[in-house]
């Protein structure tokens, strides 16, 4: 039983995730790498915050707070280092994926002019290597004896995991399919500011969100100590429907253009589109916008 409920909960923390990389990702090599090098920038501000954490033990009797102050530094650090190695790399990219009879990887997509799909890529990457260090020793747990996990963590951890109420394996499930989407709505807005740094003074709006909004999230989390699990739930998926829509802005759209794209997803859904499509009642279709080059024009040319 208690495997079943790890693989139930391991399928749902990361169903959406596995979705966006089957539609966007697996079929473009490209796209794998740049989505496992994310894993890794990701891991690297995890073995930053480890060593500020071993760091701080002599000083603070418990050093968890500030760590994790500094964790999330980290991560937007590690954010911004990936798109400044991308965009260095950016020429080196385009002759590999530029479309042409002597093309040095066939199949894949031209990357030049994706801006936005580099940075949902990239930050799926961070989302999910997120997402499963945060549930796999509450995972193994579950599991039972002999499963792997951090076990040292979960000795020394405050809570029993296996007395925190029948509804805590669903809502580490949900926080991790929320975390690995927030990594992508994060990913989108400290990119679209380190594009478009020096242009005008608005252009660091989408970092004060992003940076906020993290910051917003781990400080809701911690409600959840004290069993609000439904409380940080709605709050964490409020505040990440907001993220989305200010990342649909970011992209071009509109906030109507993205209730009718919601609207039309439902109404697929619910009335089965390829049976209404025999009718002619097929919805007005997704509403596409054009992406941008991570680097400038000019510089692409060159």
């Amino acid at each position: 039983m208690g495997y079943l409920l790890t693989i139930s909960c391991y399928l749902l923390s990361f169903s959406a995730s596995l979705v966006i990389f089957v539609a966007f990702i697996l079929h473009d090599p490209v796209r794998i790498i740049l989505f496992f090098l994310g894993a890794f920038f990701w891991l690297l501000s995890l073995l930053l915050s480890s060593v500020f954490w071993f760091a701080l033990s002599p000083i603070f009797s418990d050093p968890f707070h500030p760590t994790l102050l500094l964790s999330i530094i980290f991560q937007e650090v590690a954010r911004v280092a990936y798109f400044w190695v991308l965009k260095k790399a950016q020429n080196g990219l385009n002759k590999i994926t530029r479309q042409t009879n002597y093309s040095m990887a066939s199949g894949v997509s031209g990357l030049q002019n994706s801006r936005h799909m580099l940075a949902l890529v990239c930050g799926l990457g961070m989302g999910v290597t997120s997402a499963l260090f945060f549930v796999m020793n509450a995972f193994a747990t579950f599991a039972g004896p002999g499963s792997i996990g951090l076990p040292e963590a979960l000795e020394k951890g405050t809570a029993d995991v296996n007395r925190a109420g029948k509804m805590l394996p669903l809502f580490l499930s949900l926080s991790a399919l929320l975390l690995t989407l927030f990594h992508v709505t994060w990913t989108i807005m400290i990119w679209d500011t380190c594009h478009k740094i020096g242009r005008s003074t608005t252009v660091f709006n989408p970092a004060i969100v992003a940076i906020g909004s993290h910051f917003l999230i781990v400080g809701i989390s911690a409600f959840s100590s004290h069993g609000f699990y439904a409380f940080t739930l709605f709050l964490q998926s409020l505040i990440l429907l907001v993220t989305i829509v200010y990342c649909h802005v970011i992209l071009g759209g509109t906030v109507k253009n993205f209730a009718l794209c919601v609207t039309d997803a439902v109404q697929d859904a619910l009335t089965l589109r390829f049976v209404r499509s025999r009718f002619g009642l097929c919805s007005r279709g997704a509403i596409r916008v054009p992406d941008e080059p991570l680097t400038e024009r000019n510089a692409i040319r060159s």
